[in-house]
């Protein structure tokens, strides 16, 4: 009986990721605005995908929940399709924006938002890891 059936991986390799804020233990009400604030615009952002939809109503969702909770969209950040190329189009901005296309159906993407107590400003780091460090030291949360 075999236990693993080899498969052509330029077949079947596709790429995606994810990324979640999760609180351990008690929180202050400052942190649980800020992964409540993330998780809404998720939400938002979700609801506001469907066949021939803009794609710009996603940024537009986001930023909204963002103002009402006192956040900032991380704006350098975005989500994008999942397909055969890393990080591949559509680009799916998460603040407001004006930019054209529509959601074709079919079309498979992440929606990412990363959301900020401060300016939205990072920086990446320079010992070449992928962290991100927010320029004014304020804290941020990501959920897709």
């Amino acid at each position: 009986m075999a236990l693993f059936v080899p498969y052509e991986v330029s077949n079947a390799c596709y790429h995606g990721d994810n990324s979640t804020t999760v609180a351990v233990g008690d929180i202050s009400e400052e942190s649980r605005n800020l992964l409540e604030g993330t998780k809404s615009a998720l939400q938002a952002a979700i609801d506001a995908c469907g066949p021939f939809k803009p794609y710009n109503g996603i940024g537009k969702a986001i930023t909204g929940v963002a103002r009402k909770h006192g956040l900032t969209v991380v704006p350098q950040l975005s989500g994008h399709g999942i397909g055969r190329e890393y990080h591949q189009h559509p680009l799916i901005l998460h603040y407001e924006n004006e930019d054209p296309g529509e959601m074709a159906p079919g079309t498979v993407f992440t929606i990412e938002p990363c959301l900020s107590e401060g300016s939205g400003e990072y920086f990446v780091d320079p010992k070449g890891s992928w962290s991100l460090y927010s320029t004014d030291g304020s804290r941020a949360a990501q959920e897709d």
